[in-house]
C-alpha cells in the first residue's frame, strides 16, 4: 500500500469525503490548516486517514509555517502538494528527491507575467498536476509539458444522484438559487427578472439572504427568501418545487446539486465582461424557449444528471487520484 501525505489549506467537511474514501486503498496522512482561518466548518470526527493540524503564520497574505516542509520529511512514497504560491515552504517540498505531485485550482486571481514564469517554473518541478476540472487542464496544457490529470472536483457520491419529477406548469417557470448571499455573485439579477416577468416564481434559499434581498411591496409574491438549509430533504423539496437553477455569475457547488437532483441550470456568461442589455436579451430569449417548450427542461436536467454519475463523482474523484498515485498518467 502507497503511505500518502497531503498538505492542503483546509480540510472541511465537503472534503472529509473523499480523503476518507482514499484512505481505503492509501496510507494516507493530511495536514491542513483549521477549517474556521478560511470560513469553513471541519468534520466532527475524522475517519479512514490520519490528520495533522497546523497553524497559520501569516506576514504580508503570505503563510511562514516552517513545519509546511518538515511536517513532509517522514518516510512517505508520495506527497501530495495543494498549489499555493503564498504558501512557499509548502512549495520546497518540490526540490526533495522524492515523488511530488501538485493539486489544486493552479489559477488565482493574479496573471501577472512573473506570477505565470513563477507558475512554469514550479510545476514543471513536480511529477504531475491533479486539476479541478478539464477547463483548468487544457489550460495548463499549453504551459507545461508535465502530466495532468483532471479529477471534475464535486462532493457527492453516485448514490446520491437522484433525479427529481420535474412538475411543469403550463405558462409558469419555477426558478431556484441556493447559496451564501454575496454581492459578487448578483443575485439581484434574479429579482429583477422576477419583477419583470411575473409568470416567474423566483426562490432564493441560502445564509444571509433575508437580511440583503428586500422586497418593495406585497406586489412582489412570485419571489420568496429561505434561511440556509443543512438537511438533505429539506434541500432535496426546494428542487422539487424548482423547474430549473439560474446562476447569475460565478457557479460552484450550486451545479453539482442541481445536477443530482435533474435540474438543468442556467449560467450566466457574460456577468464579467458584458453590458446589462446583453443580459437582458439572453434572458429573454431563454424564458420565451423554456415556456413554450418544457420539456427542454427535463431533457437537459436528466442529461446533467447522466453526466454527473460518469464523471462527478466521490468514487471517479479516487480513481483520478489513485491513478497519479500509482504512476498510470
Amino acid at each position: 500500500m502507497y503511505k500518502v501525505i497531503m498538505i492542503l489549506n483546509g480540510a472541511p467537511n465537503f472534503r472529509d469525503r473523499l480523503l476518507k474514501e482514499l484512505g481505503k486503498y492509501v496510507d494516507l496522512t493530511v495536514v491542513s490548516f483549521n477549517g474556521k482561518t478560511i470560513n469553513l466548518q471541519d468534520p466532527e470526527i475524522r475517519e479512514g486517514y490520519k490528520y495533522i493540524e497546523l497553524k497559520q503564520k501569516r506576514f504580508l497574505n503570505i503563510n511562514w509555517n516552517l513545519k509546511e516542509y518538515t511536517q513532509l520529511s517522514g518516510d512517505y512514497d508520495v506527497r501530495i502538494l495543494g498549489y499555493c504560491l503564498r504558501n512557499p515552504f509548502r512549495l520546497l517540498n518540490l526540490i526533495r528527491k522524492k515523488r511530488v505531485i501538485l493539486t489544486g485550482l493552479i489559477y488565482g486571481n493574479s496573471n501577472t507575467f512573473f506570477v505565470k514564469a513563477l507558475r512554469r517554473l514550479i510545476i514543471n518541478k513536480a511529477e504531475g498536476v491533479l486539476v479541478y476540472s478539464d477547463d483548468v487542464k487544457e489550460k495548463l496544457e499549453k504551459e507545461i509539458s508535465k502530466p495532468i490529470i483532471s479529477f471534475n472536483n464535486t462532493y457527492f457520491y453516485k448514490e446520491e444522484i437522484n433525479v427529481l419529477p420535474n412538475h411543469l406548469n403550463a405558462g409558469k417557470l419555477n426558478i431556484l438559487w441556493i447559496g451564501r448571499y454575496q454581492k459578487r455573485k448578483k443575485i439581484e439579477r434574479l429579482v429583477e427578472i422576477a419583477r419583470k416577468y411575473k409568470d416567474i416564481n423566483l426562490r432564493l434559499v441560502g445564509p444571509k439572504m433575508q437580511e440583503n434581498i428586500k422586497l418593495d411591496s406585497d406586489d412582489e409574491k412570485n419571489i420568496q427568501i429561505f434561511p440556509a438549509v443543512y438537511d438533505d430533504d429539506e434541500l432535496k423539496s426546494h428542487f422539487l418545487w424548482s423547474n430549473a437553477v439560474f446562476n447569475p455569475s460565478h457557479a460552484g457547488l450550486l451545479v453539482m446539486n442541481a445536477a443530482r437532483f435533474g435540474r438543468p441550470i442556467f449560467i450566466d456568461k457574460y456577468s464579467h465582461h458584458a453590458p446589462e442589455i446583453q443580459l437582458a436579451k439572453e434572458v429573454d430569449d431563454l424564458i420565451n424557449k423554456c415556456k413554450k417548450h418544457p420539456e427542454f427542461l427535463i431533457s437537459k436536467g436528466e442529461e446533467l444528471a447522466k453526466i454527473m454519475s460518469e464523471k462527478y463523482t466521490i468514487e471517479y474523484m479516487v480513481k483520478q487520484y489513485l491513478k497519479a498515485i500509482q504512476k498510470k498518467w
